[in-house]
């Protein structure tokens, strides 16, 4: 067992034994749990929000909408238009 000490920002540092055996790489998220008295991280994948091609329209969107100031009021209508312009 490794001890290691809970910083002032809420951080710790992962012994690099473990980082090691589980290959675990720089910025690698986790899902954070209590079960009983322990804390449980697991290592987690996260599936990006948006297609790389959802991306570059919200780009072209931003270039040729920010002149504008187009308002959109709720994610879902954003998503929508957004669907319209990678078609």
């Amino acid at each position: 067992m490794t001890i290691t000490k809970l910083k002032a920002k809420n951080q710790i540092t992962l012994p690099s034994a473990i980082v090691k055996r589980l290959r675990l790489k720089p910025e690698e998220l986790f899902a954070v749990d209590i079960q009983d008295n322990f804390i449980k991280l697991i290592p987690v994948e996260v599936e990006p929000r948006y297609t790389a091609d959802e991306l570059r329209a919200i780009k072209r969107l931003v270039e040729k909408e920010k002149k504008h100031g187009k308002v959109f009021n709720t994610e879902k209508e954003f998503s929508a238009y957004i669907k319209k312009l990678t078609k």
